[in-house]
């Protein structure tokens, strides 16, 4: 494992754990007992909804809308309103000083009386921003969520938590509504690059450590969407059905990891309606699975518009219900339930009671958040943080004959592509309309300062010419005029709409209102290849998967994601070589526009049923027959279809290049026991560097079940990324544990396999039998392979080492494409 950074991770969180000691004591005689610092959060929590009355509990089960007496009091009420308010006067209360409010929907008024503080949230992600401030606090511009997953570094992953949460505690507020869990089943979803990956372990694991960096730093987090949130078409209205094995094994583990190992504070339930009930009305979710078979004691929020019935919502769990203003609980409709039976003051309380508890745990009932922070924040140590994130998560897709890196002997480049792509930084969206808005940060580094940088610091005499795409036919002739042409595009995706293609679309260079200056990025790359595509490297900047049927006529491809304020330092260091590529696909890169998990229209984006319930756009539809996607490949996603159906992708889950070569050798499995017990198995293996420079491997070990699971295929387990010199050889050993949260030698047998509304009810099961572990660099490239049988009932003997299982000695996961 990578080490460098974990040092100055540790002292960070050390000197930022002062910031959330809890205040002393004060105001805790007579009348306030439940602010006395010496009693547990439970009991002061229940001191103080003793005190509470019903008008005030309701009050708190919901995003406020202001006090009825607010004079500044002009509510939007439609999705995306704005309405601000200056500090002061006419400030709602529990604004803070300096802070022009904005009504974003994310704000808990707080009791001034009852010595609870209005609690403020801000979006996640990528960076903060979208909190209670009218004016965005300058904030660290973090690369999109699948490069972070694409460095398949733990640390780094810890690193980006620990930015989010100090800049979140920076700007004053409590809670960040983030990082995003739900799995890339197809590269269409509009909100891919705010997801990690398509396996339910690496999701897991790296939102893990992002979640216990955030919260080190007193920051509660988020988790979403939970769960079944795949697609943003019809997003309010839609509905999934999804296999129980499934639901359990792929799109629920990473949440069900992520609870158990990082204890995150609170979780917000999904849009869509799961198996036959919505999201945030379900018990199923939310009570059976989350909190019963998990054992998950924060709060639940709902998205935006995503409850469908109060009684409901209440009885599931959902203990907060987000909105511009309360829909479902309000006074009346919370009073009428009451008054009818249906619900019972203890049911209010047991929304509030996780929530309360969470924030005195956290510091925040104690040492309110009542002003900026922003001497806490080091910008420009943030800033290199995410510029080695942004190195660590790009790919290298193809390097043909060594064109990469880039050395001296080019004294001219033609950048080519649009301003979104190499005109600026290409930061993650941070908005719902398709000219996005982004983090606002106190710097960027465009591509072309960047290869600037690089080349003077090299000492070389290389000029870099810029077009932005405009014009292909120029375009084409400054790519014939130049020694080497480094063609960036990318794709444009954004919350609330899936991708439309899996090509390159057309951009809105100049944000114009009206639409009239689009410029069309397909003509521009065919220009481009015909001008001089053998000196052509292309710079993805996507949110996953695109078509590239020009990919045979280029040297070299490298996914760099969307980078963010880092791009252009990051990206150059990449192309000439000051860093060696070492991140690795958390996506498979397929070669159609239909196959795998959306191969038909019934899976995605699903067809129209007659259910009852209302279908079409926005949060009430519009009336038509409601949307129904089938997860019909069951466990069958990702590189798994790939595996199961002997179908060769373009490039697969865990694939990237290096600048260097590795090889795997001396695969040793042994079985570790338990007090008698066989409780898993230690997995090493050998990795050598056999080029020429220095580099990183992300190494991935991969276990397939006995035939009696019914597993399609092998799955990920465990990884660690090895820094190697060249020549050095380093013995990795990797500890697959049967008590692992991801459940790594198990399957899921429901209790009623045809019934998809009880799809929680079922348990895990591990068999014996010949289980084979899987290690190399990429699923589809498992150089060492061993069969190992496993009998966890019985002990079996003393766990001695396994014998040799090298499938081949070469084992060089990184030969040239």
């Amino acid at each position: 494992m990578i080490k460098q950074l974990s040092s100055v991770f540790l002292t960070a969180a050390i000197s930022m754990s002062s910031l959330v000691i809890p205040a002393n004591a004060e105001g805790t005689e007579g009348t306030k007992p439940w602010m006395n610092t010496q009693l547990s959060a439970e009991k002061r929590t229940e001191l103080l909804l003793d005190k509470m009355t019903m008008e005030q509990k309701i009050q708190q089960i919901a995003i406020s809308r202001f006090n009825e007496n607010d004079k500044g009091e002009t509510f939007v009420m439609k999705y995306g309103g704005d309405n601000k308010y200056m500090s002061g006067e006419f400030a709602p209360q529990g604004t803070l000083p300096g802070c022009e409010f904005q009504d974003t929907g994310r704000q808990i008024r707080g009791i001034e009386d009852l010595g609870i503080p209005t609690i403020r949230m801000t979006n996640g992600g990528t960076g903060v921003k979208g909190g209670s401030c009218g004016k965005d606090p300058e904030a660290t511009g973090l690369p999109s969520t699948l490069s972070m997953a694409a460095t398949f570094n733990r640390d780094l992953n810890h690193e980006a938590g620990r930015i989010l949460g100090e800049e979140t505690r920076a700007f004053a507020h409590h809670v960040l509504l983030g990082p995003g869990l739900n799995l890339v089943r197809h590269p269409y979803n509009g909100r891919n690059y705010e997801y990690f990956s398509e396996d339910p372990y690496l999701t897991g694991t790296l939102a893990t450590e992002q979640v216990k960096g955030i919260q080190e730093q007193g920051v509660q987090t988020q988790l979403k969407h939970l769960a079944g949130n795949e697609q943003e078409t019809e997003r309010w209205t839609m509905g999934v059905q999804v296999p129980s094995k499934a639901m359990n094994e792929l799109y629920m583990l990473p949440f069900e990891m992520t609870v158990k190992d990082a204890d995150p504070a609170s979780v917000m339930c999904s849009f869509p309606d799961v198996n036959g009930t919505f999201a945030c009305d379900s018990s199923e979710l939310l009570q059976e699975a989350l909190r019963n078979k998990w054992g998950f004691d924060g709060y639940v929020m709902s998205d935006r518009r995503a409850i469908h019935d109060t009684v409901s919502a209440i009885k599931a769990g959902t203990n907060v219900e987000l909105d511009w203003a309360p829909q479902y609980y309000t006074k009346k409709k919370i009073q009428e339930a009451l008054d009818s039976g249906q619900v019972t003051e203890d049911d209010i309380d047991n929304l509030l009671r996780p929530r309360y508890v969470k924030m005195i745990e956290f510091g925040q009932m104690d040492k309110p958040y009542d002003k900026f922070l922003p001497e806490i924040v080091d910008p420009m140590a943030n800033g290199a943080s995410a510029r080695k994130m942004a190195e660590e998560g790009s790919v290298l897709l193809k390097n043909t004959d060594g064109f990469l890196p880039l050395n001296g002997k080019t004294k001219s480049i033609a950048l080519i592509g649009v301003d979104w792509f190499a005109g600026k930084a290409k930061m993650s969206p941070r908005s719902i309309r398709d000219n996005n808005e982004n983090v606002v940060t106190k710097y960027t580094v465009t591509p072309q300062k960047g290869l600037e940088n690089v080349i003077k610091e090299l000492g070389y005499d290389t000029k870099v010419t810029y077009n932005d795409g405009r014009d292909p036919e120029a375009a084409a002739k400054l790519a014939v005029e130049s020694d080497v042409v480094l063609l960036m595009v990318g794709d444009n995706p954004h919350e609330t709409v899936d991708r439309k293609t899996l090509g390159f679309p057309a951009i809105d260079l100049d944000k114009d209102p009206v639409r009239t200056k689009w410029v069309e990025q397909e003509p521009l790359i065919d220009a481009v290849m015909k001008a001089n595509a053998k000196n052509t490297a292309v710079v993805l900047k996507t949110s996953g998967t695109v078509l590239m049927p020009w990919l045979d006529k280029v040297p070299a491809v490298l996914e760099a994601w969307f980078p963010g304020m880092e791009d252009g330092n990051a990206v150059a260091n990449l192309l000439y070589g000051k860093v060696n590529p070492s991140g690795k696909l958390p996506m498979t890169f397929g070669a159609t526009e239909h196959e795998a998990a959306f191969a038909t229209k019934e899976q995605y984006p699903g067809t129209r049923q007659n259910t009852g319930k209302p279908g079409g756009p926005g949060p009430y539809g519009n009336g038509s027959d409601q949307l129904i996607a089938k997860y019909s490949e069951g466990l069958e996603m990702g590189y798994r279809w790939y595996e199961a159906n002997n179908v060769k992708p373009v490039f697969p889950f865990g694939y990237g290049l290096s600048y260097t070569t590795f090889k795997y050798d001396d695969l040793k499995v042994k079985k570790i026991q338990d007090k008698g017990s066989l409780s898993g198995i230690d997995v090493s293996f050998t990795i050598t560097n056999t080029g020429d420079v220095a580099g990183a491997e992300a190494a991935q070990v991969y276990l397939t079940l006995p035939n009696e699971a019914g597993e399609p295929t092998k799955r990920l387990v465990n990884f660690d990324k090895v820094y190697l010199e060249p020549g050095e050889s380093q013995q990795v050993t990797l500890k697959i544990n049967q008590a692992d949260s991801n459940h790594p030698f198990s399957y899921f047998i429901p209790e009623d396999p045809d019934n998809l509304k009880n799809w929680a009810h079922g348990d895990w099961a591990t068999v014996d039998g010949k289980y084979r572990v899987h290690v190399g660099g990429s699923s589809a490239d498992t150089p060492l392979e061993k069969d190992v049988p496993l009998n966890f009932k019985l002990s079996k003997g003393n766990g001695n080492n396994g014998n040799n299982g090298n499938k081949g000695n070469n084992g060089n996961n990184n030969s040239q494409r």
